[in-house]
């Protein structure tokens, strides 16, 4: 995976966040020498929901989180990779709801925010 590519995206996932948002804190790692880049933050919006994501690359493994809630902390939407629905055909990408766990292909931030918006302008 391009480390470069991935952190492009990542920055432009954010600026497309920025015309919805109120608030947000963002924290980088990057090695690029070492094909590491560790990427963590929050974002509030104009509703009030928060998406909280953590994104951590390196040479063996992509892993990433994210958490879409409502400001009381009500769960909404999560994506992720951890590896414990193996029941689902896309293991281990996966969706969960309050109500359960969807089968997912594997997102990116700027996935996530588009999808965020749509629930916002919706």
């Amino acid at each position: 995976m391009n480390l470069e590519n991935r952190l492009r995206d990542i920055r432009i996932a954010l600026k497309l966040a920025d015309w919805f948002s109120i608030e947000e804190h963002i924290d980088y790692n990057i090695e690029f020498s070492l094909g590491f880049l560790f990427v963590q933050g929050r974002i509030v919006f104009l509703d009030g929901t928060i998406l909280e994501f953590t994104e951590s690359i390196t040479p063996e493994r992509l892993k990433y989180r994210y958490h879409y809630m409502k400001g009381d902390g009500t769960l909404i939407f999560r994506y992720d990779n951890m590896p414990h629905h193996p029941e689902l055909s896309t293991f281990p990408h996966h969706k969960h709801y309050q109500n359960g766990i969807v089968e997912s292909t594997i997102v990116d931030l700027k996935q996530v925010v588009e999808e965020i918006i749509d629930f916002i302008i919706r």
